[in-house]
């Protein structure tokens, strides 16, 4: 019979034109014929099976929008989709609709969407809207491009956890196309107000360094839930303190004369916690990788997240010519914060796409990559516990590795790690901006509340992101387990004289 077209599924839209090939045209005939009795006004399936559509004509993914020319970074100033010549239309397209963000388990994608179980806050559902955003020709259904407030909702509740960069089969990256929708949609534009306040952090915090108590004071007192409100921030969370300007230097040993690595000091650590930075410098040197500390950089990252690309771009040109330049050009970056050195090792290469932006990220390391692939093979911390529950970073998760600091801390000799699953639900300036509080911490509930709420005052708690730590903290409160960075746990000389 010359074989079947049959594949059960598609046999109408994909195959219809073919189904000459099987049948007679009397037999084709009947069917026509049939159908008219049924459906004389032809609403039914139009252009399937009897009158056939020409399997080319609808295509969803064809033809890709003018509106998003090939590498149209140069003309947005957004990001440079190495890995898509076609730019955001391209990586967009990416998605096939295999649909494995919609799992409740297993992996860190989607967050969002195991909160609401709602399409639209898939990623796949993001990036469905995405593709008709991009879509020229009949049948458009979004007509105004990156001004579309159909795609500025869908994306809403990404927390740009960057999850989805490793979880998709196809690489789908979510963060990534949402920043570059927002830098577009925005464009000459105001914006929210947390864009504003959350996202120019790193400015405020290197303002707020040199009176750093007076604005502590402030924002710990009545005014703080004003100052709040005016930035758009949720009052449902404790303001975290910042550091004051001579605090960093006070937790820094002296440099080495020979340094193995670099100690980048980010702005986060720099603004809250600058004895994280201490830490992790002694306990570099106490592996075999001594560091020379570097302050007064920064990724940007609190910028690429609210899609002020042009600004990130900026900050990232200097930090990486800096580190590129300076005399420790070859040595390796140790970045206490996750999410600052995935901006490095990722955002930094795609935004800027230049030689310089490369070579710099090919030197970046977690604390916990550095430890695992640059510490003297002998070396032992001085103790650690038996048991620890963790909570991965998603940006390390995604960008370096999603078992880098477990696998770590076994070999250190840790017996049980209980890791919770997922992304702690605050994810930068997601779980601060008030619309957004509620969804966090929905999110935060699936796996992190629960592991916390199970465990006694004692218990060690690691979470080396800023972020994952101020959730931790908000769901256990001061009488609870507080979170510690890696670095504090390994910490051989701690403030104090304890861990």
């Amino acid at each position: 019979m010359g074989g079947t077209l049959s594949g059960e599924h598609g046999d109408g839209r994909a195959r219809s034109e073919l189904l000459a090939t099987m049948y007679t045209p009397r037999m084709r005939a009947a069917f026509a014929s049939y159908k008219r009795l049924y459906d004389p006004d032809g609403i039914l399936n139009p252009g399937v099976i009897v009158d056939p559509a020409a399997v080319d004509a609808d295509l969803a993914l064809y033809p890709i929008s003018s509106r998003a020319p090939v590498n149209s970074h140069v003309q947005h100033g957004g990001f440079t989709f190495p890995d898509d010549p076609g730019g955001l239309a391209e990586a967009a397209s990416r998605c096939i609709g295999v649909g494995r963000c919609r799992s409740d388990s297993g992996g860190a994608m989607c967050p969002s969407y195991r909160a609401t179980h709602d399409e639209r806050d898939s990623t796949r559902g993001r990036a469905r809207l995405l593709q008709e955003m991009l879509r020229d020709g009949p049948g458009t259904v979004i007509t105004d491009g990156s001004r579309s407030t159909e795609v500025r909702d869908a994306l809403d509740l990404c927390l740009s956890c960057k999850a989805c960069a490793a979880d998709c089969p196809v690489g789908v990256d979510m963060a990534t196309y949402k920043s570059e929708f927002l830098h577009r949609h925005y464009r000459r534009r105001l914006r929210p107000l947390s864009h504003y306040s959350l996202g120019w952090l790193p400015w405020w915090a290197a303002l707020a360094r040199w009176f750093a108590r007076p604005v502590n004071a402030v924002l710990g007192g009545p005014l703080g839930r004003l100052v709040a409100r005016l930035g758009g921030v949720t009052t449902e969370r404790t303001l975290p303190r910042f550091a004051r300007r001579r605090d960093l230097q006070a937790h820094l040993p002296p440099q080495p004369s020979t340094p193995a690595a670099v100690l980048l000091v980010d702005s986060f650590t720099r603004a809250f916690r600058p004895d994280v930075a201490g830490a992790a410098a002694r306990v570099l040197a106490d592996a075999g990788v001594p560091a020379t500390a570097r302050d007064g950089l920064c990724c940007g990252l609190t910028w690429i997240s609210t899609g002020q690309l042009g600004i990130a771009r900026r900050v990232l040109t200097r930090t990486v010519e800096q580190l590129d330049a300076e005399g420790s050009g070859e040595l390796p970056i140790v970045v206490p914060e996750p999410s600052c050195a995935a901006a490095l090792r990722h955002d930094a290469p795609a935004l800027l796409g230049t030689d310089t932006a490369r070579r710099v990220a090919a030197r970046v390391h977690t604390f916990s990559g550095a430890l695992t692939e640059l510490a003297d093979p002998d070396w032992e911390p001085a103790a650690v516990p038996d048991r620890v529950t963790l909570q991965t970073h998603c940006h390390e998760y995604a960008v370096f590795g999603e078992t880098t600091q477990s696998t770590l801390l076994r070999r250190l000799g840790v017996g049980e790690v209980d890791e919770a699953n997922g992304c702690c639900g605050l994810a930068g300036n997601f779980g601060f901006e008030a619309e957004h509080y509620d969804t966090s911490m929905a999110v935060g509930a699936l796996s992190l509340g629960p592991k916390l709420a199970a465990l006694d005052t004692n218990a060690t708690v690691l979470a080396d992101g800023f972020s994952c730590r101020t959730q931790a903290a908000h769901f256990t409160g001061p009488d609870g387990p507080q979170a510690r960075h890696l670095a504090q746990l390994l910490d051989p000389n701690p403030p104090g004289g304890t861990r």
